[in-house]
């Protein structure tokens, strides 16, 4: 595991569980929950670069199609969150925020399965 792996699991931890917070306490995304969302697609797409800068220089997955599947996933994911809780004024956007984060994480845990080349 290295400091990025790491900095998503964090990054996205806070995020998720700060959109569970806001659902449970029925508010709506403000400006700190779409500034975590934002600050999780950052970290994210720096990892994309890292891993695929990584795979251009020689450290081949085997499954190549899913490992950029569960990146580009990676990175759609707080979009069409930011986006729900942009549009969806109540508890249900926050909660869709909060989801899309956990969701990132499983993503992180399912990386160094499907790609033994290691992270960079």
């Amino acid at each position: 595991m290295t400091a990025l792996s790491i900095a998503v699991y964090i990054v996205c931890g806070l995020t998720g569980a700060l959109g569970l917070y806001y659902a449970a306490r029925d508010l709506k995304a403000d400006l700190v929950l779409l500034g975590a969302c934002a600050l999780s697609l950052l970290v994210w797409a720096v990892e994309f670069a890292a891993l695929g800068v990584r795979d251009l220089a020689g450290t081949h997955s085997f499954e190549a199609i899913t490992l950029y599947g569960y990146l580009l996933t990676g990175l759609v994911l707080p979009l069409g969150g930011g986006w729900v809780g942009v549009w969806e004024r109540s508890r249900w956007g926050s909660l869709v925020v909060g989801l899309a984060a956990l969701t990132m994480m499983a993503l992180q845990m399912r990386l160094p399965q499907i790609w033994p080349g290691g992270f960079a």
